[in-house]
């Protein structure tokens, strides 16, 4: 995939850009149809989606930028240098959902219904930003190659098994030599012992993804033409069919402001980013465990926090 569709000089539109554009412009013109069929002016709608996206985008450059800070701190020029990639959805919901806090608060607007008019439209652009990932090249999956058994560990093991995989081949860790090491299992599966237990390296998924040289995208420098799980398209699959259950219940006026909308969105998007995750090559660390699957825990806590307190306090925190 190529990550731009033109360039001229300098310039260079890129497709995550374009994406991020289609989700802005599709999410303003959905909620504020919305809004405006339940009394509310649309105005005040598309300056809210505006500036919660520009907070959102912020805050997803920040949350990347303070777990890659060995990078950068090296190369403080990139930190602005979004185009490169390098958002972190999680980062994005947090302080997205405070500039919304905020904004709501500003234009009068009730809380939940504006969140349960907009989640819906969250869900359906996050999905359209993973097509944008899979353009970079990046946000993608461990090599096809590796076992169940190393993707499903609830503790990272990966990086480990993947140094022992390529010290035992006598391999260094270079695009080039990994592409190598495809080309071995291409011929025949490999065994590779791992913390006392014996795995066999063989195609577990014909459906990987390869990534050539051409813009040296970032899954090609870490797996050479090793074909990857396509995680940009599980989740965008994922988000997709979470966005539609979620649009099925936005139709119906009564559910906009009663918060169940808004509940479920955070305990959606906490199951897929937390499925997800246990295939990611590049997730960010927490300590010896996953950055999303902490995150995810907490959305689960906010989710279930929203349910019990519209359903317990009907008509509370912006009704």
């Amino acid at each position: 995939m190529f990550p731009y569709l033109f360039k001229i000089g300098w310039f260079e539109l890129r497709l995550y850009s374009l994406m991020l554009i289609i989700a802005v412009l599709l999410s303003i013109f959905l909620i504020s149809r919305r809004s405006k069929s339940l009394g509310y002016d649309p105005k005040k709608t598309e300056n809210i989606i505006i500036f919660t996206f520009i907070g959102g985008i912020l805050g997803a450059r920040i949350y990347y930028v303070l777990f890659n800070w060995d990078f950068f701190r090296e190369n403080l020029r990139e930190i602005p240098a979004v185009w490169h990639g390098g958002l972190a959805i999680h980062g994005g919901v947090i302080l997205g959902a405070a500039a919304f806090y905020f904004l709501c608060r500003y234009y009068r607007f009730p809380f939940f219904k504006f969140t349960d008019m907009a989640a819906p439209a969250l869900l359906l652009s996050q999905g359209l930003g993973r097509f944008g990932n899979f353009a970079n090249g990046e946000a993608h999956g461990v090599p096809v190659f590796t076992p169940p058994e190393i993707i499903f560990s609830i503790k990272p093991t990966f990086q480990a098994f993947w140094r022992t995989l390529l010290n035992a081949e006598q391999l260094p860790n270079t695009p080039q030599a990994i592409t190598t090491l495809y080309y071995r299992l291409i011929a025949a599966p490999i065994k590779v012992v791992f913390e006392g237990k014996d795995y066999i390296l063989r195609e577990y998924a014909p459906w990987g993804i390869s990534f050539p040289d051409t813009y040296s995208p970032q899954a090609y420098r870490e797996f050479g033409v090793m074909p990857v799980h396509p995680t940009f398209f599980y989740e965008m699959i994922l988000n997709f069919i979470g966005a539609a259950v979620l649009f099925n219940l936005w139709k119906k006026d009564s559910n906009i402001g009663a918060g169940a909308i808004t509940a479920l969105y955070f305990a959606m998007y906490a199951l897929i980013r937390g499925f997800v995750t246990f295939f990611r090559a590049d997730d960010l660390m927490l300590g010896f465990l996953r950055a999303p699957h902490i995150a995810s825990i907490l959305f689960l806590l906010i989710a279930l926090a929203i349910y019990l307190s519209r359903k317990n306090r009907k008509g509370a925190l912006g009704d």
